[in-house]
């Protein structure tokens, strides 16, 4: 049913129900995996109480990295925005639902509209930065065709230019002054972070690939760099699909038939978000960064004895 924009900020009545259900299940998709996380990590940093690099040779300026990517305190860190992104869901739907029972109300609409809308580029963050730390451990850097030394770097921050992009964005949406404006700096801002995917999701593929011949010790490892790699990309091609909807939403307009039904943003938006979680869920228990960082770390002083045991396999898939 649609509505005067004089009387409601939406063209619909948003459902209370669909966005209660969103944030029971955001809620425990979350909690699951902070579980996971802590979990995880609190048992790789048992195992990994004898260091790898010997003390005396943490302060050579290339030893300092190999330490820091071998760190499990670094790569709990590296989880930090994906939390924060799960956070924004959870308060944008809470700020939704509270929008559905006052849809007059300008707070709730301005937070859901934008928490709901930026949450993803945290997601992002996560994402390219295990996947860096994934290029490390398994020795395959010259995969990618941008330095590694500052490869993380370059994805990050054309994430932070997207969400800094679609945060003014959103802003301004919800004045009715400022629509026009907002929503082509938000339009802008989801270019880039579909530019920005669509290389890394080819960087992906390229390592899936190409991994088996570049990874000096692949037969030694077990597959739980696998199955974390696959949560990568599968979360990947989710927020990839979830942002080029949202630019043809901002095209059309307030008025298109995006914006007028409702069911768009759960199908296209907070479904793919939530499933987004559930992958790095399922992935966790299969393989995580943190068993990939301990397998991996006294697997890479040994490549020359994989290779030889090994060798006769490189055409096996």
């Amino acid at each position: 049913m649609a509505f005067s924009r004089d009387w409601s900020f939406y063209n619909y009545k948003p459902s209370l129900g669909a966005a209660i259900v969103l944030i029971i299940l955001f809620i425990l998709a979350t909690a699951t995996f902070s579980y996971q996380v802590w979990y995880t990590s609190k048992v790789a940093a048992q195992l990994s109480k004898n260091p790898f690099v010997p003390e005396e040779e943490l302060n050579e300026p290339n030893k300092k990295r190999e330490s820091k990517m071998y760190s499990i305190k670094s790569a709990s860190n590296a989880h930090i925005p994906f939390f924060i992104g799960c956070a924004l869901e959870i308060v944008g739907f809470i700020c939704r639902a509270k929008s559905a029972t006052n849809i007059n109300k300008l707070m709730p609409f301005v937070i859901q509209n934008m928490f709901v809308l930026v949450a993803p580029t945290f997601f992002a963050a996560t994402i390219y930065m295990i996947f860096g730390r994934v290029l490390f451990l398994l020795d395959c850097q010259s995969l990618m065709p941008i330095s590694p030394r500052y490869g993380t770097t370059f994805f990050v921050t054309g994430d932070v230019i997207s969400f800094l992009l679609q945060g003014t964005g959103g802003g301004l949406m919800a004045s009715s002054g400022g629509r026009k404006i907002g929503s082509y700096i938000v339009i802008i801002g989801l270019f880039v972070q579909v530019v920005f995917f669509g290389f890394f999701i080819l960087m992906e593929i390229r390592f899936t690939m190409c991994v088996q011949k570049t990874c000096p010790y692949f037969w030694k490892i077990s597959r739980k760099w696998w199955f974390l790699n696959l949560s990568l990309l599968i979360s990947s091609i989710l927020i990839l699909i979830r942002s080029i909807v949202r630019i043809v939403e901002s095209i059309q307009g307030y008025d298109g038939y995006i914006m007028s039904n409702e069911w768009f943003l759960y199908i296209f938006d907070a479904i793919p978000m939530l499933f987004v979680i559930v992958s790095f869920c399922i992935a966790s228990y299969f393989g995580n960064i943190f068993d990939v960082t301990v397998e991996c770390r006294g697997l890479k002083d040994t490549p020359q004895e994989v290779d030889a045991e090994y060798s006769g396999k490189e055409d096996i898939v």
